[in-house]
């Protein structure tokens, strides 16, 4: 199925440093899960897990939510 060798999982995690660091510039200003969504294209669920595992490192925070809609920011320094 899937081909494990170790040059493949480097390529697959290739660019997490640039997305996180993407994410925090855009987040100079509360963003929606979705605004995020288009800037990285990703899907939802890999933005999803991306905003999560920043949010367990302590890098950013849900600010809000409004209805269905999730608002992101920046965690305090």
């Amino acid at each position: 199925m899937h081909n494990q060798t170790p040059e493949n999982l480097g390529r697959r995690n290739a660019g997490a440093t640039a997305r996180r660091q993407l994410v925090l510039d855009q987040l100079r200003r509360p963003r929606t899960q979705s605004e995020l969504q288009d800037r990285l294209g990703m899907s939802r669920t890999g933005t999803l897990h991306l905003l999560r595992r920043m949010a367990r490192d302590g890098l950013i925070r849900p600010a809000e939510k409004i209805g269905v809609t999730r608002v992101w920011e920046r965690a305090p320094p």
